[in-house]
């Protein structure tokens, strides 16, 4: 009688559960044939490439990558660390990456078919957006006797870091006092910070990078007022800018940095992003305009982020992205 009992008891239980879950799929208007909440359709992601984690450029893209991440219902973008600007160029060429960061001269290098990739030809990207400005800056110590790139000839001088166009800038000053950078001086190809230490260590005679002003690493150096800047003749700035003009004439002020107690001639180059032609024109448009419609978001990330703004973001070195033009054009800054 108890395991009569007990099967009853299941039993009851078995087709009151099966009634209660019934009831609830009909509790939304009582049809439970009714579709299911449709879910938000997957972002896209789109990958650019940047430098080293310590870099501006990552600091820069990652900070941007947030605020648009946080903006757009379309696209995902990650900030993946590279080598630079030569390896961003190329990756993005072939499609492994989206887009990526360079100094506005391999843009125009790789755009055109030219300086490095005269044997390749032009690579397949083009002009998404122009960020900001860096300065050439040749690093030497107050008693090297060098005041100028015309004595650097016989000595050991960093050109800049590997695989990025920073070394262009320092091989083109150089050329055009008429040394080679092969033969008449030691080139080293280091980072920043490793060049900027091999001076102090007095491993190297000077140090050459491009990086926004005032650059985290030369106040480092320049804090014992034993370092400074290396200036660059008038005729030779005059030369340089009239044959390339992606570089552009641009004084350091003085008392910028310790120890360098007048205005440093240079070249200024703007950092710039470039996509792969094959990204389509949607994805190209909603990157530009959540990147520059979101800056108030990431414009702390870095000083030089405040630089960037509409009117100076339509000019690139490379002919600009479909998706790119359509949304400077809806905002009025270019035609």
């Amino acid at each position: 009688m108890k395991k009569k009992l007990i099967s009853f008891i299941l039993a009851t239980v078995l087709v009151l559960s099966v009634a209660l879950t019934g009831c609830s799929s009909n509790s939304a208007g009582g049809d439970s044939t009714a579709p299911s909440e449709t879910k938000p359709a997957k972002k896209q992601d789109v990958v650019i490439g940047t430098a080293g984690t310590a870099g501006t450029y990552y600091v820069i893209a990652a900070a941007m990558a947030a605020a648009i991440n946080n903006s757009s219902d379309t696209i995902n973008v990650i900030a993946q660390p590279s080598k630079g600007s030569v390896e961003n160029l190329n990756l993005t060429n072939t499609g492994d990456i989206q887009m990526g960061m360079s100094n506005s001269d391999g843009v125009y290098f790789a755009a055109n078919g030219t300086n490095m990739y005269e044997k390749s030809g032009k690579l397949n990207i083009s002009g998404l957006m122009s960020l900001y400005m860096s300065a050439g800056q040749m690093a030497t110590t107050k008693n090297s006797g060098i005041g100028t790139y015309g004595d650097l000839k016989g000595k050991k001088v960093v050109l800049g870091p590997p695989s990025t166009t920073i070394v262009e800038m320092s091989k083109a000053i150089l050329i055009a006092y008429g040394i080679d950078p092969e033969k008449d001086i030691t080139p080293y190809y280091l980072s920043f910070d490793e060049g900027l230490q091999k001076l102090t260590d007095g491993e190297v005679d000077a140090s050459f990078f491009v990086a926004g002003i005032p650059t985290s690493a030369m106040i480092n150096a320049t804090s014992t007022g034993n370092v400074k800047l290396v200036d660059v003749d008038q005729n030779i700035i005059d030369k340089i800018s009239a044959e390339k003009p992606y570089y552009v004439p641009y004084k350091i002020a003085a008392g910028t940095y310790k120890g360098t107690d007048k205005d440093i001639n240079t070249f200024k180059i703007m950092t710039e992003i470039f996509v792969n032609n094959d990204v389509p024109e949607e994805v190209a448009y909603e990157f530009v305009k959540q990147a520059l419609e979101s800056i108030d978001e990431y414009k702390e990330a870095h000083v030089v982020a405040k630089e960037i703004t509409p009117e100076t973001a339509a000019y690139t070195s490379a002919e600009l992205h479909p998706g790119a033009a359509k949304y400077y054009k809806e905002i009025g800054v270019i035609k």
